[in-house]
């Protein structure tokens, strides 16, 4: 069956989790010869041509499957939507269906309606959230969440079924050898080494950004031989024993990630990490936060370990440990890269949508 174009929709033309997802479902997609173009609202190349929310509709064709990823005005992207068109929204977070707030961060509101005043200050979030709620029941979509999580509370709130499609990556036959990651990097092959790594570094306040290097202090007090990357930020630099990265490409993630033997994830929010999955390829283990839908992705004692949410000193112990034990890290990551092998490919995701484009 031949599909029409798929355009996505997303609000960065070359960052963020959105963006990857969304091009990675078109280069998936074209191997198939299905035709798939892309537009989004905040260009970083000079001659890229961007469309703002309220021209996203107006350029549809009457065939078109428009798939939306993210946006930085939902109302107005849903209000230039035409009647009748096929739609799928893909959610990353909350905030088709919040009054502003991309996540609720224990929100006493976030099953009824939007406190007012808000207490994290978003004007009018009442508001905004019927308004958003209204139109999202007359553009009808196909909505998608890549987590169980974000599925069921996107039920609770928008009354409507959701598709859980979890997120998919490149995976290689096998990771990159630590031995030879090491080298590349010029880290000692004795080196305990862990890895902060979020878009932000330590000014990502949904990664706990602020509290890295307290939890590497920590750490590095109980295992002197450690070594730290703390990646993601806007500055580069050392402090002592801690390696401070900007942001980086992803070759040079994956071969920090393949180094490493541990990744300490402290977020507070997530949906379907895509930095979760990219450690997982390359075999590292994660200790993360049980929160959201991180516990979709990783099995505690299997594949990583998950700590209640907000207890720093059970993630210091954690991490602790795991640094301090070769080989249940090397257990552990080797089972992750198994597992994420089995579920988390780019082939398995954009088959997913595939069915789900086709039904439309």
């Amino acid at each position: 069956m031949s599909l029409p174009t798929i355009v996505h929709h997303t609000g960065l033309e070359s960052s963020g989790g959105a963006t990857r997802v969304a091009r990675l479902l078109m280069d998936g997609l074209e191997t198939q010869s299905v035709e798939t173009s892309l537009t989004f609202e905040l260009a970083d190349k000079e001659d890229a041509t961007s469309t703002p929310p309220n021209q996203f509709g107006n350029d549809l064709a009457e065939a078109d499957i428009a798939h939306i990823h993210c946006t930085a005005n939902w109302p107005e992207l849903l209000t230039s939507i035409p009647k009748d068109r096929k739609v799928i929204i893909t959610l990353h977070d909350c905030e088709l269906f919040t009054g502003g707030c991309p996540y609720p961060l224990g929100c006493q509101a976030i099953d009824a309606d939007c406190l007012n005043p808000c207490p994290r200050r978003f004007p009018d979030s009442e508001g905004l959230r019927k308004l958003k709620h209204n139109l999202i029941d007359q553009v009808n979509p196909t909505l998608v969440a890549p987590s169980r999580w974000l599925a069921r509370l996107a039920k609770t709130h928008l009354f409507r079924p959701v598709t859980v499609i979890p997120n998919g990556i490149p995976w290689s036959k096998r990771a990159i050898r630590k031995d030879e990651a090491r080298q590349q990097l010029g880290v000692s092959g004795t080196a305990r080494v862990a890895v902060f790594a979020a878009h932000g570094g330590t000014g990502a306040a949904y990664k706990s950004g602020k509290n890295w290097k307290k939890i590497w202090l920590a750490v590095k007090k109980a295992v002197p031989e450690a070594l730290c990357y703390a990646v993601g930020g806007d500055t580069a630099g050392h402090e002592g024993d801690l390696v401070i990265w900007p942001y980086v490409e992803r070759d040079r993630l994956a071969l920090l990630m393949a180094a490493a033997d541990v990744l300490l994830y402290p977020t507070q929010a997530d949906n379907h990490s895509l930095v979760v999955l990219e450690a997982m390829a390359q075999a590292l283990p994660i200790v993360a936060y049980n929160i959201g839908g991180i516990p979709e992705q990783i099995t505690d004692n299997r594949t990583g370990r998950l700590i209640e949410q907000g207890d720093q000193a059970q993630f210091i112990q954690a991490a602790t440990e795991l640094l301090s034990n070769p080989i249940q890290c090397r257990d552990l990551g080797q089972a992750a890269f198994s597992m994420g092998q089995k579920r988390f490919t780019t082939e398995r995701m954009v088959a997913d949508y595939m069915k789900l484009y086709t039904k439309m």
